[in-house]
């Protein structure tokens, strides 16, 4: 459903800006302000409400499974679905498959939430709603699933599979029901020879450089807008000028907006064009589809690199499909089957997703006679991309910058949540509580410090410490609040467990209140480093069970 209606809004946004906007001007060069319009439009919201809702969602999903329990702010599913609406809406280079993603991911854990459930099935359900709206998008379910497990996820049981099955099968029934889910791209003959397989051993290393190139020059423009020394807010409106350029040059190829309908275009304009100036087009396209999405979700636009990978990858596979029919006449049956092999290969690549793009173009074919050549073509894509990005991914890649690594065992801390570990039953103290009874409370349940909370907020802390410095003749006037810690050290429910003992360890205290995430100064729980190990033995104990 969630895919449903941010398909709707999409189209709703692309009205007003085509539809509205672009008519009352008098120029014809206005089409290149619209993408910078939504730019201004979209940053000044994602800059103050929810920065993880800029450039692609996906490696917030994975950050929000690998170190915050499978936790999304509720607010981020609900923001995402307008600033990349307004982004694709007014022909930012982007696609709509990261956002619908994480829009499935933030409901997932929501419910997840909801129901109390433990941070593990909080994960699953998180996966689950990948899945779905993935499923859901491009009609496979099978493919949804293992992208949401292969790409995503990267660890997970065969339990967990289950749910995470049931979710895209559930997620492509539903959106099938509403809307037509298969992308207009589907080339429909799909017929390959023994001569196109032994072909395709040489273009799945190709593809894995151009992947490779692909990812680089990503990267590349993202740190450049992070070093632009310009307000955040703006930045996506100066990187809707590069796609508005490109959309006046090229207005009908799908160069702006995700651009599934320019690849139909291509398609078409195979029967009438000479092979020559139709690869010189297909090579133009990818290149300037490359730095049209480099700069719209580069400079920090709401929108996924799904999308614009497969377009680059087919105008790169339809160039090779037309090589080789001119090196080697009459042995290609239809070069334009090629766009969905580049297709395949080039996002196997990138996303470190081969069996993903050998389930999701079969399913939405409905062909398998050119399964043979999808495994060889993006296992050998996959495999170069993966040596050439040191094991690292255009969704990965961002994360690993930041230390986590999806694809390697995680310390078991790591996967514990401060959430799962803490204790909810809180014994708080009054501001105006005397020093004297909360040395009586110390006897009577042996903790070592208290919170203390003003009116429903956490304003310190006071601790056995506090209480000894204090002189016995002042002990029945002098107030808690008045020799407490006033800056009180916390940490929230989706943080790791081993965050909270590195804090513990660097600031030489033994508990830590636990404040919301919405609100920094409300206390849900505590947590100590008894409460920590013994969240350590739980899942060491799970993981001997699992294995």
């Amino acid at each position: 459903m969630g895919a449903v209606a941010f398909r709707a809004l999409v189209q709703i946004s692309y009205d007003f800006f085509f539809g509205f906007l672009l008519p009352l001007a008098s120029s014809p060069y206005f089409i290149i302000l619209l993408p910078v319009i939504g730019g201004l439009i979209v940053g000044p919201i994602v800059y103050n409400l929810v920065p993880e809702a800029r450039g692609d969602g996906i490696p917030h999903v994975m950050t929000a499974l690998s170190r915050h329990g499978g936790e999304i702010r509720k607010r981020v599913g609900v923001t995402l679905i307008f600033t990349s609406a307004i982004t694709l809406g007014s022909g930012g280079s982007a696609g709509r498959e990261g956002p619908i993603a994480l829009i499935g991911a933030s409901v997932g854990s929501f419910i997840g939430r909801a129901l109390k459930l433990t941070p593990r099935e909080i994960k699953v359900l998180t996966t689950c709603g990948v899945a779905a709206g993935i499923a859901g998008t491009f009609n496979a379910p099978m493919g949804g699933a293992i992208f949401s497990m292969e790409v995503v996820s990267k660890r997970f049981s065969s339990s967990d599979a289950v749910p995470i099955l049931l979710a895209a099968v559930v997620g492509k029934a539903v959106a099938a029901s509403l809307i037509d889910p298969v992308p207009e791209f589907v080339n429909p003959s799909f017929y390959f020879t023994s001569f196109d397989l032994m072909l395709c051993f040489l273009l799945g290393p190709v593809f894995g450089i151009l992947s490779f190139l692909w990812v680089r020059v990503y990267y590349l423009v993202e740190d450049f807008f992070a070093w632009l020394p310009v307000p955040g807010m703006v930045k996506p409106g100066i990187g809707g000028i590069v796609a508005g350029i490109a959309g006046y040059y090229f207005p009908t190829y799908g160069i702006m907006g995700v651009g599934y309908e320019g690849i139909n275009s291509v398609f078409k304009l195979a029967t009438s064009y000479s092979s020559s100036h139709l690869l010189m087009l297909l090579i133009t396209l990818a290149l300037v589809k490359i730095l049209a999405t480099c700069f719209t979700v580069g400079s920090g636009g709401s929108g996924g690199a799904f999308a614009p990978t497969l377009y680059i990858g087919t105008m790169f596979g339809l160039a090779a499909g037309m090589t080789a029919d001119m090196a080697f006449p009459g042995f290609i049956i239809n070069p334009l089957d090629y766009g969905l092999i580049g297709m395949g290969a080039f996002f196997a690549g990138a996303a470190a997703a081969p069996l993903t793009c050998i389930f999701m173009i079969t399913e939405m074919t409905g062909n398998y006679s050119a399964l043979p050549t999808l495994i060889v073509s993006c296992i050998l894509s996959y495999t170069t991309a993966h040596f050439l990005l040191k094991g690292g991914s255009i969704y990965t890649i961002k994360l690993m910058r930041k230390g986590i690594y999806m694809d390697q065992p995680q310390p078991i801390l790591e996967e514990v949540s401060v959430g799962e570990a803490m204790q909810t039953q809180v014994v708080t103290v009054d501001p105006t509580t005397t020093v004297t009874q909360v040395r009586d409370l110390f006897s009577e349940y042996n903790y070592t410090g208290y919170p203390i909370v003003d009116q429903g907020k956490l304003v310190g802390i006071i601790t056995f410490d506090d209480v000894r410095r204090v002189p016995l003749q002042r002990q029945q006037t002098a107030c808690a609040g008045d020799v407490a810690l006033k800056e009180v050290i916390t940490v929230q429910p989706h943080q790791s467990a081993k965050n909270a003992m590195d804090l513990m360890y660097r600031y030489g205290i033994g508990r830590l209140p636990v404040v919301s995430r919405d609100d920094p100064r409300r206390l849900v729980g505590i947590i100590t480093r008894t409460d920590i190990i013994k969240a350590y033995e739980r899942e060491s104990q799970r993981r001997l069970i699992d294995k």
